[in-house]
């Protein structure tokens, strides 16, 4: 009786884990995440850290050897204030600063119009001023 038994137990942990190994591959987990919409605004808006604003065009050139040496010169003068070179067809573009209000950057305008003459605002997206 004893190696009936025992013999009975084996078969049955073989055909458990026969039928484990068989089925295994086939068996899958579903998550379905259900959240307000309103929370995915809003890290999206955390990460992306930007908001309308104003900024400075002090040169456009189809140089780029000219407009690099612009920004240099430009940021020896004010180095707080961020650069921001984009490239239009056929003429890079030198944006400078990243201003909430339009009279900020009038404040700017005014302050390099001697150096650098072409001082035109633009409306569009800034990264967040700096603190410093």
């Amino acid at each position: 009786m004893r190696i009936f038994l025992s013999y009975f137990v084996d078969m049955k942990a073989f055909i458990f884990i026969l039928f484990i190994s068989l089925f295994y591959s086939k068996l899958q987990a579903q998550i379905q995440v259900i959240s307000d919409p309103r929370i995915e605004k809003k890290v999206i808006a955390k990460n992306n850290r930007q908001m309308p604003g104003y900024r400075v065009q002090i040169c456009f050139d189809s140089d780029k050897d000219l407009v690099d040496q612009i920004r240099s010169e430009f940021v020896k003068l004010y180095p707080k204030i961020d650069t921001y070179l984009r490239f239009e067809a056929p003429n890079f573009n030198l944006m400078v600063g990243d201003f909430r209000t339009q009279k900020e950057a009038e404040e700017l305008v005014d302050q390099i119009r001697g150096r650098f003459p072409l001082g035109i605002i633009h409306k569009e997206q800034i990264n967040l001023p700096r603190i410093d």
